[in-house]
């Protein structure tokens, strides 16, 4: 076999060895940011799979609808919490209406507190 032929053949193998690893190494790098992309999406679907059951919690706390009221004036809610554990919430209902420009605090450790307007 010539020596040419040897060199040929040993430069065309390298040639492809380089291709096959730019080609894994840009499959790797896809298949990285396909996961950290993966991450990402669940943790903002996490964040927000919560939002339609307080969604139902604030109607049935604000609502027009009334709650179930025992004999006792508390009121009932069933309600599931992150891990779908289902929950029995027994509430006595204290409301005030507030008005734009009323600032409402509470007291925490001793300290006033400015209470922030859940959205």
């Amino acid at each position: 076999m010539p020596a040419w032929f040897e060199v040929t053949i040993i430069v065309a193998f390298a040639i492809g060895a380089v291709f096959f690893f730019a080609k894994y190494r840009e499959t790797a790098a896809a298949l990285h940011e396909s996961e950290r992309m993966k991450a990402r999406l669940s943790n903002d679907l996490n964040r927000y799979k919560d939002v339609p059951r307080l969604r139902a919690l604030r109607d049935a706390l604000l609502g027009a609808k009334p709650l179930p009221t025992d004999d006792d004036g508390n009121e009932h809610l069933l309600l599931r919490d992150g891990d779908l554990q289902l929950h029995h919430l027994i509430l006595r209902r204290e409301s005030t209406p507030v008005n734009e420009e009323d600032e409402i605090s509470y007291t925490k450790n001793g300290e006033q507190v400015r209470l922030q307007e859940f959205e």
